[in-house]
């Protein structure tokens, strides 16, 4: 781990927020990190930051004052919060896993705000990064689906979110808390196969492994170069759309001149600045744009999920919401499912 944290740029002063929610893999890497610390490898002050999320009672409270115990035992400062996620999930209609994982990060990014540091670092490990491009894939999605989990993004305007064990394998990480006998929390609702993610770490990947017994290190290896590939047409796309603009829209004429598949990525990074977000876009939303833009004409509207639409408009592509009592339009693409 030592020299992932150096990589990272990580080791020079100020504080270093550790998510912990008392699992084997955040304190496991507690642990590393307060070794480094010790041997003078990590010369930063190391901040504990635990999430409740209130979703399984007394067991959630239990975790919380494992983490609290954690960190009083070696003198770290600990901030915690309790959020009811389930209640903001139903209040905005919204899937749990979801919106817990906004609200944690959104916890880490003001944590890391108040005591004045630059990272934040958490456990995902090449387990996690496995079950997640397999998810991704089962669900639908695209090469920036595929590029998995990065090691390094932005949190927030001064703050890094880094995933220092995303190399390290579940069974490195079990080893660790033998070696050192270290205590963890169980939680329960890893054994429920109600989660996608929970059957596909019981059930698929252990199945997967029977044809290749190294396929988790397989499926992150296969992300990180699709990380790489997007990286780079990130950077490509956000030229295009820089030339594409005009006014507040994009050109037809020169969308018509990208390659499609530049011109798809123009398209949802143009919606996802404008909009404010890329919810419940889905592949039949760009195709019906592209379309738009191919063979409509001015005047001819695509309706998209949340009260916006995508005009033809002498020659330009405008994205706005949707006026109330506005007269329905050929071409529409209705709402699809969440």
């Amino acid at each position: 781990m030592n020299p992932a944290i150096r990589r990272l740029g990580i080791g020079e002063s100020g504080s270093l927020v550790v998510a912990v929610s008392g699992g084997m893999d955040s304190v496991a890497l507690l642990d590393a990190l307060g070794r480094l610390r010790q041997r003078g490898k990590l010369p930063v002050k190391l901040v504990v930051a635990h999430l409740n999320h209130q979703l399984r009672g007394k067991e959630s409270d239990d975790d919380e004052a494992f983490v609290r115990r954690l960190a009083a035992e070696r003198e770290l400062d600990c901030l915690t919060e309790q959020i009811p996620v389930a209640d903001i999930a139903l209040q905005e209609k919204q899937n749990l896993e979801a919106v817990a994982r906004r609200l944690r990060y959104e916890f880490l990014a003001r944590t890391a705000e108040t005591v004045g540091a630059a990272f934040v670092c958490t456990a995902h490990t090449l387990d996690d990064q496995a079950e997640t491009l397999l998810m991704r894939l089962l669900r639908g999605t695209g090469m920036e689906g595929l590029a998995g989990i990065q090691s390094v993004r932005p949190l927030g305007q001064s703050v890094t979110l880094i995933r220092p064990l995303l190399a390290v394998t579940r069974e490195e990480v079990a080893a660790h808390c033998d070696q050192y006998r270290l205590e963890f929390r169980h939680d329960s609702s890893n054994d429920s196969t109600f989660f996608t993610r929970n059957r596909i770490r019981q059930e698929l990947l252990p199945l997967l492994k029977s044809f290749n017994p190294r396929v988790a290190q397989t499926l992150a290896r296969l992300a990180n170069l699709l990380a790489d590939d997007e990286r780079f047409l990130h950077s490509t796309t956000t030229e295009a759309l820089a030339e594409t603009r005009q006014g507040n829209g994009l050109s037809i004429k020169r969308l018509m001149m990208l390659h499609v598949a530049i011109r798809r990525r123009v398209l949802r990074m143009w919606i996802k600045e404008v909009r404010g977000g890329l919810q419940r876009i889905e592949a039949v939303h760009l195709a019906a744009i592209e379309r738009l833009i191919v063979a409509g004409k001015s005047g001819r509207v695509i309706e998209l999920p949340g009260g916006w639409q995508v005009r033809r408009k002498s020659g330009v592509l405008e994205l706005a919401r949707i006026e109330t009592g506005a007269d329905s339009t050929e071409n529409v693409v209705k709402d699809g499912t969440d």
